[in-house]
């Protein structure tokens, strides 16, 4: 029977099923087909709205998913009758702006925020936990030990939140979200930060007026009652009305009206805990505590979320008190309100969704269980990275594809989602072919994912010819055509290019007087002069070039290697690239498709019984003889240095998540899984990317920014690009130990680097917004607050992200020309898109001058870029919906129709193509603007040349 994921705990729930079984949500409304127009809409961001999750004051919440990462994430829409009131716009913006700057383990994450149309929205983690109020409802009285250890990470989050000048305003136990741990904890998230303000901004936002009440009345601090400016000494207060609610059970103060409430909590000293529930035994420091934080007078208090905190930890040493966990027999109930056969232990019911009374026995205490049997139930991990297995088709069929090197070159490629194994395997067979002798280069994405033109050209190029990492000089190019040179000159950067200060090839300029195809044959030139110079170096062995992950690599190499592939060298070699699938090099040659692990293999490796043997992963340094490997990520090469089996709970030994219809597991997901479950973590994501992200939520504080630092820096990163970034960290060998022991990163020659480029675009998914802005905008200087010497396409990814408007359409557009005058169509059009994208993104956030008129400039711009690269629909619409946004006259309303005319007269719309042209010269004409008029004549000139 097929099956639906509750959207509030993510469990499998039937079809029939009209309530989910764990949690109660009425998931038949969401197997319906929903009249919400936004379920199927995709916001700036990729983000596709799937359904909705629940409605607030505020907005109304979607489960969306992130396509990129096939991430799962919760996006908040503002009420449209809302969207009238400037004050609740406002405060919506100050609550994103507020909210993404929180870096918490304990918060949630606001990763991203925007106005699309006429919404305002908010992207968030997407939490699969239960509220507290939810948790107390259905659980009972919680035990005193785990009451401290909720409110102790909730005050966690609040510190860092007070330490930022962010006050919560509306702390209470439906704002608080907890997910069970495997190892028997909680882990907490504090949300919904929609009354927050920034302490600085008060007097500009205009939000709150003096005398204006915000807040739920049951928690609200006598200060916040009266209207009185407040204090992060008002979240302590609320915290200390759910200590006082889950120590007895009721709140503090309760009356028929809130305005009661709220005087009761102004004039009245809160009762005795002890008194009012004497059967729960509530020990004396805990009474203590909880007095102290309702105290009136916030002097009175506890000062900070930190002080707050250590008095509970202090309190709960006093005492000691069993776990209160229990468990139920395997058995069934009888649902009491419509007789339904439901599993003992289930707490509602699949059928009607009523509330199903268990009794509650208490469990008996544990028997120390004996070795042997422990054992048994605890099966052992696997070492960790996990072994090679499965791969012996895929290397037999590798090896067929070498062996057919016989004077010519052979073209193959691996196609496989993230996390299937691409790297490892190339790496294996590449291991192979080297220690028989053959000659290997490996080239791939540029360390920063910026695709920085010609990056890994130039590497395969210096690997097989043996030149420097400069590209040397004449004197080193011996053989090489007046072409090859030209392309040389042209790849590394040589050669007289004008004044550049940063002198870097990659800043360089592109030579003038040859056009775009001229340079795409001359950086093919280059390749063809290096591939045989290598064959002629290698022989009587053979020549292997790879290309990892090719799908990211800069389109002006992708370009050279395409021209070589088509138009080979007399020269005997393997050119083998892996990339995701959707993509197409137009290549040909022989293509491989990679799946994940048979099951049966995935189960056996979480169980650590796949007799296979480990060769450790090597860390061979880049060279320019013998085994030449340009540096580049390998996914699980070197991931960890320990290979001591671990031990899994007896209930990771066949997770329910691989019981599914999936055929195979990425071999990614299963070492993932693994870790996953030996962090405490509870029933895994199904979702890789999810997984994944789960993980990384999970780590301590600094732990987790310092590998947001290093997904910000790139795969090129050292301890003092991490110092600059993160200067209140004073020492990384702790956490960088931390990191390489959880898999997330690696160490090696030439810097650190996440163990894969998976791990990487999640990190940098789930970096909040303020915080990702923040770490983007210290990335391009040097401690000193000097720019680093970047290459340019770095430098406008960094100021993108950064969100510095103006910087980052200069230089994007100056990539965007780049680019197109090597030939990279691509490159270029995805350029001009995230100009685009951050010009729109500019008229919501008002820090540019005339954010419409940069919109128009880019989507003109991108307009003839996807002309030039034949997708004439695409340019048709973007530039459509430029001239909506263009005013009745001026020059930019004409250049925008002079591009309508062109991709018009592409696509043999004669009539539609004449009338745009003329509309475009009747307004230069207008605007006395003649280099408008000029270079419009002169495509009317063309066309009837043509």
């Amino acid at each position: 029977m097929s099956t639906v994921v509750c959207p509030q705990c993510a469990n499998p729930c039937e079809q029939a099923h009209k309530f989910c079984p764990v949690c109660g949500f009425p998931i038949s409304e969401f197997n319906r087909t929903s009249d919400d127009p936004l379920i199927g809409t995709t916001l700036p961001g990729n983000y596709v709205i799937l359904e909705l999750v629940g409605v607030g004051g505020m907005g109304r919440v979607y489960r969306a998913e992130q396509k990129a990462l096939g991430r799962t994430v919760a996006v908040k829409i503002i009420h449209p009758h809302l969207l009238g009131d400037e004050s609740a716009s406002v405060r919506f913006i100050t609550e994103a702006r507020a909210a993404s700057r929180l870096n918490h383990p304990n918060s949630v994450g606001v990763i991203d925020f925007g106005k699309n149309g006429g919404q305002l929205y908010l992207v968030m983690e997407f939490l699969r936990g239960r509220d507290l109020a939810r948790v107390v409802y259905e659980d009972g009285p919680l035990p005193f030990r785990r009451i401290v250890d909720i409110l102790c990470q909730v005050l966690a989050a609040l510190a860092e939140a007070h330490h930022l000048g962010i006050i919560h305003r509306d702390l209470k136990p439906e704002n608080i979200v907890l997910e069970p741990m495997r190892s028997g904890g909680d882990f907490v998230k504090v949300v919904d930060f929609g009354l927050a303000k920034l302490k600085g901004e008060v007097a500009t936002t205009n939000i709150t007026s003096p005398g204006i009440v915000c807040g739920t009345p049951d928690y609200m601090a006598p200060e916040q009652g009266r209207g009185d400016p407040i204090d992060a000494r008002s979240d302590l207060y609320a915290c200390g009305v759910i200590l006082f609610q889950l120590l007895t059970g009721r709140l503090p103060f309760e009356a028929e009206s809130p305005t009661q409430v709220v005087l009761m909590h102004l004039s009245l000293p809160p009762p005795d805990p002890a008194l009012l529930a004497p059967e729960r035994e509530i020990p004396e420091p805990l009474v203590e505590v909880t007095l102290r934080a309702l105290e009136k007078d916030a002097a009175r208090r506890y000062q900070s979320a930190d002080e707050f905190a250590a008095a509970l930890r202090a309190a709960l040493g006093t005492f000691d008190t069993p776990s209160g966990r229990f468990s139920f027999a395997d058995a069934t109930v009888i649902c009491g309100s419509c007789r339904a056969i439901v599993p003992r232990g289930q707490k509602f019911c699949g059928e009607c969704g009523a509330r199903i009374a268990q009794a509650h026995s208490p469990a008996p205490a544990p028997r120390a269980a004996p070795q042997a049997a422990r054992r048994d139930r605890a099966p052992s991990a696997p070492p960790l990275p996990l072994p090679f297995a499965a791969r012996e088709d895929d290397l037999a069929w590798l090896d067929t594809c070498l062996a057919d090197v016989e004077g010519s070159v052979v073209a193959a490629r691996i196609v496989g989602e993230h996390g299937v194994g691409k790297t490892r395997l190339l790496r294996e067979f590449l291991d192979v072919a080297a220690s028989r002798g053959d000659i290997v280069i490996q080239t791939g994405p540029d360390p920063w994912g910026a695709e920085v033109g010609y990056y890994a050209l130039r590497w395969a190029i210096a690997g097989l010819a043996e030149l420097p990492p400069d590209g040397g000089n004449a004197s080193n190019w011996s053989g090489a055509t007046p072409e090859a040179r030209r392309g040389l000159l042209e790849i590394f950067g040589k050669g007289d290019r004008g004044s550049d200060v940063r002198r870097h090839a990659w800043n360089k300029p592109t030579a003038g007087g040859l056009s775009p195809d001229d340079r795409r044959f001359i950086a093919a030139e280059a390749l063809r002069w290096a591939l045989s110079r290598a064959q002629q170096t290698a022989f009587p062995h053979r020549v292997l070039l790879a290309i990892d992950d090719l799908h990211a690599v800069d389109g002006a190499s992708r370009n050279a290697f395409t021209d070589v592939i088509a138009e080979p060298p007399l020269a005997a070699l393997l050119i083998v690239a892996s990339h995701t699938p959707g993509f197409e090099p137009e290549w040909g040659g022989a293509v491989r498709a990679l799946g994940g692990l048979p099951k049966d293999i995935a189960l056996s490796l979480l169980r650590g019984s796949v007799g296979l043997d480990h060769r450790a992963a090597r860390k061979t340094p880049p060279s320019m003889g013998g085994l030449r490997l340009s540096p580049r990520r390998d996914p699980l090469d070197g991931a960890a240095a320990d290979q001591t089996p671990l031990a899994l709970p007896a209930s990771a030994a066949t997770p329910a998540v691989l019981g599914g219809e999936a055929a195979t597991v990425p071999p990614l997901y299963i070492d993932q899984l693994v870790r996953y479950t030996l962090e405490g973590g509870s029933d895994p994501p199904a979702r890789m990317a999810d997984l994944v992200a789960a993980r990384i939520e999970r780590l301590p504080q600094d732990a987790r920014r310092t590998l947001q630092a290093l997904a910000v820096i790139g795969d090129a990163a050292d301890r003092s690009t991490l110092q600059r970034l993160l200067p209140d960290i004073r020492a990384f060998d702790d956490l960088l130990g931390k990191l390489a022991a959880a898999g997330m990163i690696e160490e090696h020659s030439s810097g650190i680097r996440t163990a894969h480029p998976l791990l990487r675009d999640v990190t940098l998914a789930t970096i909040p917004a303020g915080v990702r802005r923040d770490l983007h905008a210290k990335a391009t200087f040097d401690s000193a607050g000097d720019p680093l010497a970047l290459p340019l396409e770095v430098q406008a990814i960094h100021a993108y992200h950064a969100q510095n408007a103006f910087v980052a359409l200069m230089l994007l557009e100056q990539a965007a020309d780049r680019s197109a005058a090597r030939g990279d169509s691509a490159g270029s059009v995805l350029a001009l898109r995230r100009g685009l994208d951050l010009a729109r993104r500019e008229i919501f956030r008002g820090e540019l001058d005339d954010p419409v008129r940069a919109v128009l400039i880019f989507s003109r711009k991108l307009g003839e870029a996807l002309a030039r690269a034949g997708d004439l629909t695409d340019a048709d619409g973007v530039l459509r919906e430029a001239l909506d946004l263009a005013g009745p006259g001026g020059p930019d309303r004409a250049l925008v129709l002079g591009a309508l005319a062109h991709v018009a007269h592409q696509r043999e719309r004669t009539g539609e193509a004449s009338m745009y042209l003329r509309e475009a010269m009747d307004l230069a004409r207008q605007g006395a603007d003649s280099d408008v008029v000029q270079s419009l004549d002169k495509m009317r000139r063309e066309w009837m040349a043509r």
